[in-house]
C-alpha cells in the first residue's frame, strides 16, 4: 500500500490490500485519518478487498476508485469501484488555498489483469506500477483475464510515459523501489520476448 499526499492536502491510498484489520488500521493512522480517496490498481485479492473496510474507518467516506473487474476475472477477483477512473484522468490533492499540490495521472495498463491501471505522480516523476512491474520477479499473466499482447503493449506505453514525464523511479506493489525506470522496462520487455522466443523454438 502507498499513501500519496501530505498533512495539508490529505492522502490518496493506493492498493489498500486484503481485508487485514491490522494493516488497514496502520494505513489509516499513517494518514492521520485524512484519506481523500482510495484507488485500487486492479481487482486481485491482495489489492482491493481492503478498500471498503478502509473507507469505513474514515469519517469523510472517501470514494473507492479504479476499474471494475471484467467478465474474464476469476471469482476471487471481483471488484466494483464506486466510480470508474478514465484513462488519462488526473486525481488532484489541493492545498488550503485550492492549489493542486499532488497530481496522480491514471494510465489503463491491461495485461496482468484486464482492469489493471498504473498511476503517475506528475510533480515527482514517480510511477506506481501495481503488479504490472514488480521488483525481483516477473508478474503472472493468467488468461483469460491476463493477456500477454496487452501486457507488452502496456509496457510500451509505460516506456513512453517514462520518457515524456521524466520518470526515474518505479514503485511496485511488491518489492522495493526500482531506479532507472526506462532501462528497467526495457530489460523486462526483452526478458518476456526472449522467453516467448524460447517457447516458440
Amino acid at each position: 500500500s502507498y499513501l500519496v499526499g501530505d498533512p495539508n492536502t490529505g492522502y490518496i491510498a493506493i492498493d489498500p490490500g486484503p481485508a487485514d484489520d491490522d494493516h488497514l488500521q496502520r494505513l489509516w493512522r499513517a494518514a492521520g485519518g485524512q484519506i481523500r480517496a482510495i484507488v485500487c490498481t486492479h481487482s486481485h485479492p491482495d489489492h482491493s478487498p481492503g478498500a471498503q473496510p478502509l473507507q469505513a474507518l474514515c469519517t469523510n467516506k472517501p470514494p473507492i476508485l479504479g476499474l471494475a473487474s471484467r467478465p474474464t476475472a476469476r471469482a476471487h477477483s471481483q471488484f466494483t469501484p464506486e466510480r470508474e477512473l478514465a484513462d488519462g484522468e488526473r486525481l488532484l490533492l489541493c492545498g488550503p488555498a485550492g492549489e493542486a499540490r499532488h497530481v496522480l495521472r491514471v494510465l489503463h495498463t491491461p495485461g496482468h489483469a484486464a482492469n489493471h491501471l498504473c498511476l503517475i505522480l506528475e510533480e515527482d516523476g514517480l510511477l506506481f506500477s501495481g503488479d504490472h512491474i514488480l521488483n525481483g520477479s516477473t508478474t503472472i499473466i493468467d488468461p483469460p483475464d491476463g493477456d500477454m499482447s496487452a501486457y507488452l503493449d502496456s509496457l510500451d506505453r509505460l516506456a513512453l510515459a517514462c520518457e515524456q514525464d521524466r520518470i526515474e523511479f518505479i514503485l511496485p506493489a511488491h518489492g522495493h523501489v526500482l531506479g532507472h525506470a526506462a532501462q528497467a522496462i526495457e530489460r523486462l520487455k526483452a526478458h518476456r520476448l526472449a522467453r516467448e522466443a524460447k517457447v516458440a523454438a
